[in-house]
Formats: C-alpha cells, sequence, structure tokens
C-alpha cells in the first residue's frame, strides 16, 4: 500500500508541470477569447501603436503646447521633425498675404539648407543652421525638402473647445453609450471643430461633427430650411451611426476612425492591400485622396484622447460651460419664426441659439419651420407645454412650406423692371437680397423674389416653334467638341429656344460636331461671363510671386487675357452671382414616356442621381432606364441628363435644385471671402482636383465660375486660369 501510493505521488510530481501547462494554455485560450469579444463593438483600449509615437507627439504639442500664435514648420512624413517655430500674434496687422509671404519665405530657406546638406560630401564641415538639420534630418535631404509644411498650433482653441464641450458632453455620452460604441470616440469633435456649433469647412463640411452635405443627408436632414449637421445633439446620433457603420464595414477601431476623414470605401480598398493594422495602412496606403489630414487623422485622435483625459494637466484653468437646460416640442405643421417669437416671447437671436439647425431663410422669415421640426427653447418657454399648439392661433399653423423663387437676371434687367414683372417692389428686392443703392445687377445673377408674384421660372421654358424672330445680325458657328445648345447659348448670350427656332431644330440634343449653326453675333465679353462673389472692395489680380506648390506657375499669358480680367468688378458676397445652376430646357417628347414632359438639364456640381430622384418623386432606376445607363454610371459634369417629370412640374424640380445650390453658396460665403484672384497656368501633371483640394482649399463649383467657358476637368497645359484665393471670415 506505501508503494503504490508512492508510485502515485511519483507520477503526480512528473505529471503536475504538464498539467499546469495545460491549465495555463486552457486560461490563456480563454483570456484570448475573452480579448477578441471586447475588442468589440463598445470595447476598445486606444493605446498609441508602434511606429506612430512621433506622429501622437507632435500632435498633442499642437494641441496642448502650441497656441494659434504659433506656426510650427515641420516635416510631413516625419512629424518627428520641426525645424522652426514662427511667431505671429493674433490679430496682427499682417495681412494674409504677407502671412503666407513670411511662410515660403522659411520654407524656402529650409528648402535651400537641405538641398545644401544633399550637395555637401563632408558633412562634419557644416556649421551654425545647416548643421542643426542635417542632426535633425538625418538622412535622405533632398527628398526632405519637398516635405517642409507648416501647421498652425491649437492651444487656445482646443482650451475653448474643452470649456464649450461642457454644454453637450452629458447627452453626447449617453448617446454613445445607448449606442454601445466607445466613450473615447466622443472627443472627435475636438478634432473636427474644437465643439464650434457653427463650424464650416471651405469643403463644405459643417457642424462639431463637420459632416460633408453628402454623408450627412444618409443620416440627417440637410436641405434649405433645415440643416441638422448644424445641431450638436442630432448630429452626435448621426455620428454615432457613421462610426458604427465604419465598424462594422471594417472591424476595426483605428480604420473605422480613419474612415471618418478618408470613407468607408477607401479604407476597405486600404485594408484589402494592406491589412487592418493601421500603421501599414499609414506606411503603404497610396491613394489621391489619402494625403496628410487621412494619414494623420488617427493620430491626431490619439492625441486628442490624451490632453482631454489630461486636461487638468494641461489646461489647470479650464472650466466645463454648464449644460443647457432646454425643452423641445415637435411641431406638427409649418409655423412662421414670428408666431413663434410672439407666443413663446422669445428673440429671433434666441430661436436660432436654441436652434442651430434652422437655417437663414428660416430665421430671417423667408421660408417657415418645416413641420416635424423638434423645436428647442429654454424649459422656463414651455411652462405650458402640453397646450403648446392652443398658444399659437390656427390661423398660424400652415399645411405647406412657403414656396422659394428666384429670377436670373438676363441683359437688360434692371430692378425695377424685374419688380414690375414679379408685382411686387425695388424695396423688398433690396431686402431680399441684402442689396443696397450702390449695389448693380448684372447678367447671370440669381436675385430672390418675394413669395408673391408672377412665375419666378422665366429658365423653365418649353421649347416653341413660334416665337418672334431674331432681328440682329446673325453667324455661322461650327459645333465644337464636347458642345451643346447650352454652352453655345451662354457663349452668345441668347437662349437655347431661340437657337432650336434659327436653326429649326426639334431636339435640343440633335447636333453633332462640325455641324454649322445660326447665332446671334458677338460672344459674352469676359468680364459678363465671369461670375463674381466677394466682400472684398478691391479684387486684386497681380499673381503671388510665388506659388504654394510649384514656383513661377503663376505667370500671366496674353495681353487680352489681362485686359479681359480688368473688367472683372466685385460684389457683395450676399449677392453671390454664380447661377444656382446650370441652365435647363423642357421638350415634349414622342418617346416611353408617351406625353409627359422630359428636362433636359446639364449635370452641375454636387449633383447625383438620388438628388434627381428626389425632386422629381421618382425612382433612381427610372432615370437610370430613361438615360440608358447602369448602376456604375457616372455623372459628368456639364454632360446632358433627361429627367421625366410625371410626379412633379418643372419649377417644383427647378425651385429644389435651385435651393440645393443656393444653400451651398450662401453657406460658404456666410463663412469664407475672396481676398484676391491669382491667375496662373495650369502645370505639367495638375488636376483641378489637386488645385481645389491639395493648393488652395477651395471648391469645385468656384473655381468653375471664375473660369467660364472652360472644361473645368481637363484644362490643357499652360492654359490660363483664374484661382480665387478665399479667407475666413471672423465671426464676433
Amino acid at each position: 500500500m506505501q508503494v503504490k501510493d508512492k508510485n502515485l505521488l511519483d507520477i503526480a510530481i512528473k505529471t503536475f508541470p504538464l498539467f499546469l501547462i495545460l491549465l495555463f494554455s486552457f486560461q490563456g485560450n480563454a483570456h484570448a477569447k475573452l480579448n477578441r469579444e471586447v475588442h468589440t463593438l463598445h470595447h476598445y483600449h486606444f493605446s498609441t501603436p508602434v511606429g506612430l509615437e512621433s506622429k501622437v507627439e507632435f500632435w498633442k504639442k499642437i494641441y496642448s503646447e502650441y497656441s494659434t500664435d504659433h506656426y510650427v514648420v515641420h516635416d510631413m512624413d516625419n512629424l518627428g521633425i520641426i525645424y522652426e517655430i514662427v511667431y505671429i500674434k493674433n490679430g496682427s496687422k499682417m495681412s494674409n498675404r504677407a502671412r503666407e509671404y513670411r511662410f515660403e519665405r522659411v520654407k524656402r530657406k529650409y528648402k535651400k539648407l537641405l538641398l545644401q546638406i544633399a550637395r555637401t560630401k563632408k558633412h562634419l564641415s557644416l556649421k551654425g543652421d545647416a548643421k542643426r538639420v542635417y542632426h535633425l534630418v538625418k538622412s535622405d535631404f533632398r527628398k526632405a525638402s519637398r516635405r517642409i509644411r507648416v501647421q498652425v498650433g491649437q492651444k487656445d482653441r482646443f482650451k475653448s473647445g474643452i470649456e464649450r464641450s461642457g454644454m453637450y458632453k452629458d447627452q453626447i455620452n449617453q448617446i454613445f453609450s445607448e449606442a454601445k460604441l466607445p466613450l473615447e470616440l466622443t472627443v472627435l469633435p475636438h478634432v473636427e471643430s474644437s465643439f464650434q456649433v457653427n463650424a464650416y469647412s471651405s469643403a463644405g463640411a459643417a457642424g462639431i461633427w463637420q459632416f460633408t452635405r453628402g454623408t450627412g443627408r444618409l443620416f440627417m436632414n440637410v436641405g434649405y430650411d433645415v440643416d441638422e449637421r448644424r445641431d450638436p445633439i442630432l448630429s452626435t446620433i448621426a455620428g454615432a451611426k457613421l462610426l458604427k457603420s465604419n465598424f462594422d464595414a471594417l472591424q476595426s477601431w483605428p480604420l473605422a476612425i480613419t474612415a471618418y476623414n478618408h470613407g468607408t470605401q477607401g479604407m476597405k480598398n486600404a485594408k484589402k492591400r494592406y491589412g487592418a493594422n493601421i500603421v501599414d495602412v499609414i506606411n503603404g496606403y497610396r491613394s489621391r485622396s489619402f494625403g496628410f489630414a487621412s494619414k494623420n487623422f488617427y493620430a491626431e485622435f490619439l492625441a486628442a484622447l490624451h490632453v482631454v483625459k489630461n486636461k487638468n494637466k494641461y489646461f489647470p484653468y479650464a472650466n466645463f460651460n454648464k449644460a443647457l437646460n432646454l425643452s423641445s416640442v415637435v411641431f406638427k405643421d409649418f409655423v412662421h419664426i414670428n408666431s413663434v417669437m410672439s407666443s413663446l416671447n422669445m428673440t429671433r437671436d434666441e430661436v436660432a441659439k436654441y436652434n442651430p439647425a434652422l437655417r437663414r431663410p428660416v430665421i430671417s422669415g423667408q421660408k417657415r419651420i418645416p413641420r416635424n421640426f423638434t423645436f428647442q427653447a429654454p424649459q422656463n418657454k414651455f411652462s405650458q407645454r402640453r397646450d403648446f399648439y392652443q398658444i399659437i392661433p390656427a390661423s398660424e399653423r400652415h399645411n405647406n412650406q412657403i414656396r422659394s423663387k428666384w429670377y436670373t437676371v438676363r441683359r437688360g434687367d434692371t430692378l425695377s423692371e424685374i419688380a414690375s414683372r414679379f408685382t411686387t417692389s425695388v424695396n423688398k428686392l433690396y431686402s431680399y437680397n441684402n442689396l443696397t443703392h450702390r449695389n448693380k445687377i448684372y447678367i447671370g445673377q440669381v436675385v430672390r423674389l418675394p413669395s408673391r408674384g408672377g412665375s419666378a421660372y422665366p429658365s423653365v421654358r418649353m421649347v416653341k416653334q413660334n416665337q418672334k424672330k431674331y432681328s440682329g445680325e446673325l453667324i455661322n458657328y461650327q459645333v465644337r467638341s464636347n458642345d451643346n445648345l447650352t454652352k453655345i447659348a451662354n457663349r452668345f448670350d441668347t437662349e437655347v429656344n431661340e437657337l432650336l427656332r434659327l436653326n429649326r431644330i426639334k431636339y435640343p440634343d440633335q447636333i453633332i460636331r462640325g455641324q454649322l449653326l445660326k447665332v446671334p453675333s458677338g460672344e459674352k465679353s469676359l468680364n459678363n461671363r465671369i461670375q463674381i462673389a466677394s466682400r472684398s472692395k478691391v479684387v486684386h489680380l497681380n499673381a503671388y510671386k510665388s506659388d504654394p506648390k510649384r514656383n513661377n506657375s503663376e505667370k500671366l499669358t496674353t495681353k487680352d487675357f489681362k485686359v479681359n480680367l480688368a473688367h472683372i468688378k466685385s460684389v457683395d458676397k450676399a449677392n453671390q452671382g454664380r447661377p444656382a445652376f446650370r441652365p435647363v430646357s423642357f421638350a415634349t417628347r414622342n418617346n416611353t414616356q408617351s406625353s409627359s414632359q422630359v428636362g433636359i438639364i446639364i449635370v452641375d456640381f454636387d449633383e447625383t442621381l438620388s438628388h434627381y430622384a428626389e425632386w422629381s418623386k421618382l425612382p433612381v432606376k427610372k432615370i437610370i432606364n430613361l438615360n440608358r445607363m447602369n448602376k456604375s454610371s457616372k455623372l459628368n459634369i456639364h454632360a446632358e441628363i433627361k429627367i421625366p417629370f410625371l410626379n412633379v412640374q418643372p419649377d417644383l424640380f427647378e425651385e429644389k435644385r435651385q435651393e440645393y445650390h443656393k444653400a451651398i453658396q450662401e453657406d460658404f460665403f456666410n463663412n469664407f471671402m475672396i481676398d484676391k484672384l491669382l491667375v496662373r497656368n495650369m502645370a505639367k501633371g495638375e488636376t483641378a482636383w489637386e488645385i481645389c483640394n491639395e493648393i488652395y482649399a477651395i471648391p469645385f463649383w468656384l473655381l468653375d465660375s471664375y473660369n467660364p467657358g472652360k472644361d473645368i476637368n481637363s484644362i490643357p497645359v499652360g492654359e490660363p486660369i483664374v484661382v480665387p484665393i478665399i479667407s475666413p471670415i471672423k465671426s464676433s
């Protein structure tokens, strides 16, 4: 018995290590399984991955060390390389142009030093700044000379953002908790906007979450009367949905967060090529749109997360603003702001403050607050909340929205003639369009009309054969490649239906290259065709001494171009002259649509098939079939598209289309002004996308406005182009 027990003990001692291995192996597998479970939708440990340390440290300094008085001159790829800190105090009298010239001078200094180092064989002989830069960069000096960038500090803005976030952080945290998302994601508005409710970028992104108009429409109401991107709470709900959708598609929070900036499909492509490791993606992925901002977005997020968590260390005197104690009521009808102001004893400014989603047309009274809008006000204003609709008289609750009416100015028009034509007054036209008696209207300007009066859609026209014969001189014009009747009509200051009559053409699309057409003599002068929107009193026509990207690319070309350009007149931003979209013509067709009207429109910037479907109240498939397209077909700017009018009248379609473009333009010119015009040549290998997104940060439609008659997507090398240089309007 003792021997048997001894044998069992020996066996136990010998097998115990194996038992321990199996036990820990089981626990390890269980722990690994647990890790896989918690690294899912609502749990993730955000730490700085290996290889991203220098980027994160750089952005920590930007958010907590350097203020907006500091401009950090650094290497674009290796953020650990900081050449110099340029100090320019906010509020200084230095102009934007002088400021940019100073930056260019500093960048040229370091470019010269780097090239000098690259040519030097005896690096030990280097002295002063050259020696410092040599030890800073270490290698690839010639490549480094092309990677110099300037980043403005954000410390003061970040501190203000932390303070502002107090008004919303409790609600935002609740929204993300209910969505089962990591609460760390709620720091993204610090990166995007510093929690500025009225933040608006030159690319058209709005609100604290900086939704673009296209992405915003997927989750919110983005229209002419209401833009929910501006509402911190509604946009937070949308932000949570977008981030959750990104994670579902990518199964990685670093990639999902980067996709918030770069787009989900772009990050899908990146993951397919380089896997789920964010560092591999940043270092390897190459795409035209995957630039500095996208590559640094996750590092910025991690830096912002660190600073917010350690706010007492970095901003010991920062205090959260008090939360807004608001009550809300959903409007069951369309209600005018005047009714709300009188019923709730609120000022116009208070309505705007507590309801940032309401756009200017509603706040000014040109549109009603729409049905189903969630109206917010301080709790004391809703003491009789249950009887809210008894407070507002039934006669002031409406079933419909006020229609928008516009008129595009033609040659020979005057304000008094327009007022008479639409049974209104000149004073009302001044008021509705923020005009003063110093302003002059001009061809192509879009004028807002009061809601009463005659038809506001003279540009919506049927093709008729009995119009009055043109009495002026006619010349022959040979149709060029990519021409259409709309382009030709614009070029010769006439109308499409007049060209149809003069040339006995039945349908607008029945012209071919090389065909001779009769047209009115005399093309429009350049100053009539270029539509300018600028707040500046003087438009500076001289080019920069050096281009932000390419030296000597700004040279003027022909004398004629300079002479014509000198005729350009600046106008107030409120009188943005660019027509809200390109002309439309309508004809009755004997086709698959029977006798229904079919509109032929020219595709404009930012338009999609879903927009056309929405405005015409038709399925996208019907528009695709009519135009013999397929789901993968792309809309080309300035191309013709047929729209069947089965469910709405053409004027309603045009109204919605006009509102869409006017909202984009109004938002832009409420936040940016044209400082000057730069005339430069298209450089080899350069694209309009690059000019708008990487060099000057301006929207496509604005560049197109200043270059009439050009195909903005295929401008030949050496062709002169006009580039509007913009600057933000400082808010009070």
